[in-house]
């Protein structure tokens, strides 16, 4: 009777082995793969390798939390450069991409754009150690930018408030800026200010140690996944995700981890803080 009983229990072990086997197996197949496009040009803390050359960062371990909330897709990464990754996605060779995009008119007429941003951008005003009163765009009117780019996402953002202000800001165009000379310029009060991204202020600040600070955090600018225009309920389900992780906190964790602060803040609170943001 033990013998049957032992039998018995083995076969009912193999047959519940089996059928999980099956049940994963059917779990695999029925996942709907989503080709993702990461861009091959690092973008800290956004995106970028470790010593091992895999992708790492912020956008990493959101697409890691994601995976988690949406069992039902199959990530799958593809590297390449970004215009071609753009063009990829409208012809539908990817699914959707993610690396630091902003939303614009031109692009929103080609893409979807993420409805719920799963992070932010900060711009900021990079000023001599010894400025006292330039903290906002409004302190800009009568003062020397270093040159900007006339096709860069910043300048766009300075053209826009010309366009709404008067006196406006006087810009200064230059094809190919280079961010550590003009953080330079500034270092030796050659300019008054210098319109850049904070994380950009951040990798060229720990390199070169010039006598600047932040000025003041000028704006938010959100950060979208974009997808190919046939993919609305990946969108909406990454979209329901991200509220959910928002208010769950994660996406606050990861801003704490890669950041120091809570992007999700308003701009005064993160104003009020931003000596944390400074680069010690």
């Amino acid at each position: 009777m033990r013998h049957i009983i032992k039998i018995l229990l083995v076969l009912t072990i193999l047959a519940t082995l089996t059928s999980c086997q099956n049940q994963n197996a059917t779990d695999t197949t029925q996942r709907q793969p989503v080709k993702v496009a990461l861009s091959a040009e690092i973008n800290p803390p956004y995106l970028y390798t470790d010593q091992n050359n895999q992708f790492i960062g912020l956008d990493m371990d959101y697409m890691k939390l994601l995976e988690q909330k949406l069992p039902q897709y199959d990530f799958q990464y593809e590297v390449g450069q970004e215009e071609s990754n753009l063009i990829g996605i409208g012809a539908g060779k990817f699914d959707m991409g993610i690396n630091w995009f902003f939303k614009t008119p031109e692009r929103e007429k080609k893409f979807l754009y993420q409805d719920e941003p799963y992070s932010y951008s900060l711009t900021m005003l990079a000023v001599h150690r010894q400025n006292q009163d330039i903290h906002q765009l409004d302190d800009l009117v009568d003062k020397k930018l270093t040159p900007m780019a006339p096709s860069g996402g910043l300048f766009s953002i300075l053209s826009q408030y010309n366009k709404t202000h008067d006196p406006s800001i006087p810009l200064d165009i230059i094809q190919n800026p280079s961010n550590g000379d003009h953080l330079k310029m500034v270092g030796q009060q050659r300019r008054d200010a210098m319109f850049i991204n904070w994380n950009t202020y951040t990798a060229i600040q720990k390199e070169l140690q010039q006598d600047v600070k932040i000025g003041g955090i000028v704006t938010k600018e959100p950060i979208h996944i974009i997808y190919n225009k046939e993919h609305q309920q990946l969108h909406d389900d990454i979209d329901q995700a991200t509220r959910e992780l928002k208010a769950e906190g994660e996406l606050q964790k990861l801003s704490r981890k890669y950041f120091d602060i809570d992007i999700y803040q308003d701009l005064e609170t993160i104003n009020q803080n931003k000596a944390e943001l400074e680069v010690n």
